[in-house]
Protein backbone atom coordinates (compact mmCIF):
# COMPACT_ATOMS: atom_id res chain seq x y z
CA UNK A 1 0.00 0.00 0.00
CA UNK A 2 1.14 3.58 -0.52
CA UNK A 3 1.35 5.76 2.57
CA UNK A 4 2.08 9.45 2.61
CA UNK A 5 0.82 13.00 2.90
CA UNK A 6 -0.19 15.73 0.48
CA UNK A 7 -0.31 19.48 0.98
CA UNK A 8 3.20 19.70 2.39
CA UNK A 9 5.63 22.47 1.59
CA UNK A 10 8.07 21.28 -1.10
CA UNK A 11 11.18 19.78 0.50
CA UNK A 12 9.43 18.84 3.76
CA UNK A 13 10.92 15.59 5.09
CA UNK A 14 8.60 13.06 6.70
CA UNK A 15 9.14 9.79 8.54
CA UNK A 16 6.90 6.78 7.91
CA UNK A 17 7.02 4.28 10.76
CA UNK A 18 5.07 1.02 10.97
CA UNK A 19 4.64 -1.02 14.15
CA UNK A 20 2.65 -4.15 14.89
CA UNK A 21 0.09 -4.34 17.68
CA UNK A 22 1.26 -7.91 18.31
CA UNK A 23 4.73 -7.94 19.91
CA UNK A 24 5.26 -11.45 18.52
CA UNK A 25 5.21 -10.14 14.93
CA UNK A 26 8.82 -10.08 13.68
CA UNK A 27 10.31 -6.97 12.10
CA UNK A 28 10.73 -8.98 8.91
CA UNK A 29 6.93 -9.04 8.50
CA UNK A 30 6.97 -5.28 7.85
CA UNK A 31 8.71 -3.90 4.80
CA UNK A 32 9.13 -0.31 3.69
CA UNK A 33 11.62 -0.71 0.90
CA UNK A 34 13.35 -3.19 3.20
CA UNK A 35 12.96 -1.34 6.52
CA UNK A 36 10.38 -0.66 9.23
CA UNK A 37 10.85 3.12 9.11
CA UNK A 38 11.82 5.36 6.24
CA UNK A 39 12.26 9.01 5.38
CA UNK A 40 10.66 10.63 2.34
CA UNK A 41 10.86 14.22 1.06
CA UNK A 42 7.93 16.11 -0.45
CA UNK A 43 8.31 16.98 -4.11
CA UNK A 44 7.37 20.24 -5.82
CA UNK A 45 3.73 19.12 -5.71
CA UNK A 46 3.83 18.90 -1.89
CA UNK A 47 3.37 15.10 -1.85
CA UNK A 48 5.61 12.67 0.03
CA UNK A 49 4.80 8.96 -0.12
CA UNK A 50 6.34 5.54 0.42
CA UNK A 51 5.26 1.97 -0.29
CA UNK A 52 4.55 -0.24 2.74
CA UNK A 53 4.27 -4.02 2.51
CA UNK A 54 2.79 -6.05 5.35
CA UNK A 55 3.75 -9.73 5.01
CA UNK A 56 1.94 -11.08 8.07
CA UNK A 57 -1.68 -10.85 9.14
CA UNK A 58 -2.32 -8.55 12.09
CA UNK A 59 -3.08 -5.03 13.21
CA UNK A 60 -0.49 -2.35 12.48
CA UNK A 61 -0.08 1.32 13.32
CA UNK A 62 1.23 3.63 10.62
CA UNK A 63 2.65 6.89 11.92
CA UNK A 64 3.73 9.69 9.57
CA UNK A 65 5.47 12.65 11.15
CA UNK A 66 7.26 15.83 10.13
CA UNK A 67 10.97 15.25 10.71
CA UNK A 68 11.75 18.89 11.50
CA UNK A 69 8.95 19.57 13.98
CA UNK A 70 7.99 16.07 15.12
CA UNK A 71 4.35 16.92 14.40
CA UNK A 72 2.22 13.84 13.74
CA UNK A 73 0.68 14.12 10.25
CA UNK A 74 -1.01 10.70 10.21
CA UNK A 75 -1.69 8.10 12.88
CA UNK A 76 -3.63 5.23 11.32
CA UNK A 77 -4.39 1.70 12.45
CA UNK A 78 -4.71 -0.88 9.66
CA UNK A 79 -5.48 -4.59 9.60
CA UNK A 80 -3.77 -7.00 7.25
CA UNK A 81 -5.39 -10.34 6.50
CA UNK A 82 -3.73 -13.49 5.23
CA UNK A 83 -4.14 -14.19 1.54
CA UNK A 84 -6.38 -17.11 0.66
CA UNK A 85 -4.64 -19.94 -1.15
CA UNK A 86 -6.29 -20.51 -4.52
CA UNK A 87 -7.82 -23.97 -4.87
CA UNK A 88 -7.98 -23.99 -8.67
CA UNK A 89 -6.42 -22.27 -11.65
CA UNK A 90 -8.08 -19.14 -12.92
CA UNK A 91 -10.28 -19.44 -15.97
CA UNK A 92 -9.39 -17.54 -19.12
CA UNK A 93 -12.83 -18.07 -20.64
CA UNK A 94 -11.59 -20.22 -23.54
CA UNK A 95 -12.81 -23.79 -23.98
CA UNK A 96 -10.16 -25.67 -26.02
CA UNK A 97 -12.35 -28.73 -26.73
CA UNK A 98 -14.18 -27.36 -29.83
CA UNK A 99 -10.90 -26.14 -31.35
CA UNK A 100 -9.23 -29.49 -30.70
CA UNK A 101 -12.12 -31.43 -32.23
CA UNK A 102 -12.15 -29.11 -35.27
CA UNK A 103 -8.43 -29.56 -35.79
CA UNK A 104 -8.74 -33.36 -35.50
CA UNK A 105 -11.60 -33.34 -38.04
CA UNK A 106 -9.56 -31.28 -40.53
CA UNK A 107 -6.58 -33.62 -40.16
CA UNK A 108 -8.82 -36.65 -40.73
CA UNK A 109 -10.42 -35.10 -43.84
CA UNK A 110 -6.98 -34.11 -45.19
CA UNK A 111 -5.64 -37.64 -44.64
CA UNK A 112 -8.70 -39.09 -46.39
CA UNK A 113 -8.17 -36.81 -49.41
CA UNK A 114 -4.51 -37.90 -49.64
CA UNK A 115 -5.51 -41.60 -49.54
CA UNK A 116 -8.16 -41.10 -52.27
CA UNK A 117 -5.74 -39.14 -54.45
CA UNK A 118 -3.14 -41.92 -54.18
CA UNK A 119 -5.73 -44.57 -55.07
CA UNK A 120 -6.75 -42.65 -58.16
CA UNK A 121 -3.11 -42.33 -59.27
CA UNK A 122 -2.45 -46.07 -58.91
CA UNK A 123 -5.53 -47.05 -60.93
Amino acid sequence: MTVGCAGLAPGTAITIEVTSADPATPDSAISIAGRQATSKTAGADGVAAGVVTLNAAGTYTILVSNQATGAVLLNQSVSAVARATPTELSSTGVDPLPLSLGAAALITVGAGIVVLARRNQVS
